[in-house]
């Protein structure tokens, strides 16, 4: 079950956080806030191009350390969004190694590192590995909601809505592929940031059968956005070939990542 703790206890696991920041970062943090909210709004989630439950655990506005006019205080916030946080952990020890995780890859970015080029005691924080029961899980979460995205996709192909089909088939077939790739120990928090195009190729270096779904990033870059004002909208851009093939596609992967016939066809 997921871990709850309140308001107060949660803002001493962010301190705890920042006391354990290793020392020489730690001068680098006057006019720095931290602010903690239940969930990111509609308006970043659309930014990020991210879904419920797909949550991120928080974010860095402002300057980097490159940018400051003075490196020992400068603007910035980090923010952490409480309720993914603790919908993803199973205790409070798992909660307070996340915070920290958490806490110190926002910092990261504001002591100007990118993502790939982040020290690993900024990266990650001391670590907490993800055990064998904790990945079952999460993979057969992603499995059903890969399931029930593909009965949405083709009601919605039933009813010639291409572009709406096109788009939840798509969302099914990430979700699968994450489940594939949780379940062979990749690491989560790299997979949820990537797209179906770095995870076909992160699943084909497991097993070859996942080459026969490369039209899924080909399927990817069909633009379902409403666009410039003079573009046509999604409904009359979006055909009916392509709606049915990602739900042919997304039926098919699901077979394989299941473990049925479908997916060796």
């Amino acid at each position: 079950m997921p871990v709850r703790v309140g308001e107060e206890r949660f803002a001493e696991l962010v301190k705890g956080a920042l006391r354990e920041l290793p020392e020489e970062f730690r001068g680098y943090l006057q006019g720095l806030e931290i602010r903690v909210e239940d969930y990111p709004d509609e308006e970043l989630m659309e930014e990020w191009g991210l879904r419920p439950p797909n949550y991120p655990f928080g974010m860095y506005e402002g300057p980097s350390l490159l940018e400051a006019e003075n490196p020992r205080d400068f603007p910035g916030t980090v923010v952490l969004f409480r309720r993914p946080l603790e919908e993803w952990c199973q205790s409070e020890e798992e909660l307070r190694d996340q915070i920290r995780r958490t806490v110190f890859h926002e910092l990261a970015h504001r002591f100007g590192f990118p993502e790939e080029g982040m020290p690993e005691e900024l990266r990650a924080g001391a670590g907490f590995p993800w055990s064998a029961e904790k990945r079952r899980h999460e993979s057969r979460r992603y499995r059903e909601q890969a399931a029930h995205d593909l009965l949405a996709a083709k009601a919605l192909l039933a009813q010639g809505c291409h572009d709406w089909a096109l788009e939840i088939a798509l969302t099914g077939a990430y979700r699968a592929l994450l489940a594939f790739l949780i379940e062979k120990d990749e690491d989560p928090e790299t997979l949820v940031s990537e797209g179906i195009s770095q995870l076909l190729f992160r699943g084909i270096r497991h097993d070859q059968l996942l080459s026969r779904f490369r039209d899924l990033a080909r399927l990817e870059q069909v633009n379902t956005d409403m666009g410039d004002p003079g573009l046509a909208p999604p409904c009359r851009r979006v055909r009916n070939k392509h709606a049915a093939n990602a739900v042919r596609l997304l039926e098919n992967l699901l077979g394989l990542v299941l473990g049925g016939e479908d997916g060796a066809r």
